[in-house]
């Protein structure tokens, strides 16, 4: 989002989190792109806004560098909110609060941390979460259900502004599932579904249990899987008896990334009717789309608006039998998956381009910057 802010002729700085270094503050321009590296001590996912260190860094480079007209703050963990106050005392600064998915309350953090971290965090984690909402200008989401959430903490509706996860298109070449699929150890007659997620534990059981109902009638069905955890998908697959046709490609750089899901005849998006998917966006169906593929997923929070009126996959029910019903009823029918795809990729093009959500982030900003000063 700021690259593009800066191709539109903005002037934009990204304060983050170094990758590696515990001391010393790292600034550098990439692309006209200034980006601030601040340090931190904790490890994993207590990095993730937790971490002292990391916090009093945040507030000295503030200290030191408060002539911003606008800042845009990604949640409201301790160590971002923190030197924000601070900051604001002394320099009252138009402030944008992005809400990027649904953490407490029964969000991601009941399946996607473990039980030590949900018993300690879960209440802290609701409040930081909901607690400084109301301190935006404006707020952008990425869902309804989260702008529905931000109204009923006090947010003012008309500062609220959907900013979801765009996809650059033409990143992904239009191409046959067979071109790449050597490259994978896949097989040109083999009929691929990829299933790609960073964290790819969330609602993974409705996959594997659905494949295993495929395989019943389609014997040269392969699922791929991309991301993280991939001894532990590998063991639990081998449990469902998925043995040879399943294959987990770890976590791909960008350019490999793009040629595995050049493989896939279609896309999974499995997305269980939990709270945590009422609230986040399905990231991934912007890259399914630009490839060209139908998606097989679940009418549920912002999949549901999204493919709706779209023709480009099948939503289906949320269990086995009906999810491995949309994936065979796909593969036995190419012309209608191959228009399906093609609707897929004009989506891609069109409402999920960067370009009109580029649009909305600079109304959000603007009216930041008109309400501050009115």
């Amino acid at each position: 989002m700021a690259r593009r802010c800066v191709a539109r002729g903005h002037e934009a700085t990204v304060l983050c989190v170094k990758d590696r270094g515990r001391a010393g503050i790292d600034s550098y321009v990439e692309d006209g792109l200034e980006y601030v590296e601040v340090p931190d001590l904790l490890p994993g996912r207590m990095r993730s806004g937790w971490d002292l260190w990391d916090l009093l860094n945040r507030w000295f480079y503030l200290k030191q560098h408060h002539e911003f007209d606008l800042i845009h703050l990604v949640e409201t963990r301790p160590a971002t909110i923190y030197p924000l106050l601070w900051l604001f005392r002394n320099k009252p600064i138009p402030l944008v609060i992005d809400w990027v998915d649904w953490w407490g309350r029964g969000g991601i953090i009941t399946t996607n941390r473990p039980g030590w971290y949900r018993l300690l965090f879960g209440g802290i984690e609701t409040f930081y979460e909901e607690r400084f909402r109301t301190l935006a200008n404006a707020t952008t989401v990425v869902s309804e259900a989260l702008r529905t959430r931000a109204e009923g903490l006090g947010v003012v509706p008309d500062s609220i502004f959907k900013v979801p996860i765009g996809v650059d298109a033409d990143q992904f070449p239009r191409i046959s599932p067979s071109v790449n699929r050597a490259e994978f150890g896949l097989k040109p007659e083999d009929q691929v579904a990829v299933f790609s997620a960073l964290d790819g534990l969330m609602d993974v059981e409705l996959v594997f249990d659905a494949v295993r109902i495929v395989l019943q009638s389609c014997p040269r069905f392969k699922l791929v899987m991309t991301g993280k955890y991939a001894d532990q998908l590998v063991c639990r697959a081998e449990k469902k008896g998925l043995g040879e046709h399943f294959v987990h490609l770890g976590f791909l750089p960008q350019d490999r990334f793009v040629r595995a899901l050049t493989c896939a005849d279609l896309f999974l998006l499995p997305f269980a009717d939990k709270i945590y998917n009422h609230g986040r966006w399905p990231c991934k169906i912007g890259d399914y789309f630009s490839v060209g593929r139908p998606v097989v997923s679940n009418p549920i929070g912002e999949v549901l608006l999204i493919m709706k009126d779209q023709e480009a996959g099948v939503l289906t029910d949320i269990d086995p039998e009906h999810f491995a019903g949309g994936i065979i009823g796909v593969l036995s029918a190419p012309e209608k998956a191959l228009k399906m795809g093609e609707q897929a990729r004009f989506v891609a093009e069109t409402e999920l381009s960067w370009a009109g959500i580029i649009d909305e982030l600079e109304r959000a900003y603007q009216y930041a910057l008109i309400g501050s000063s009115a």
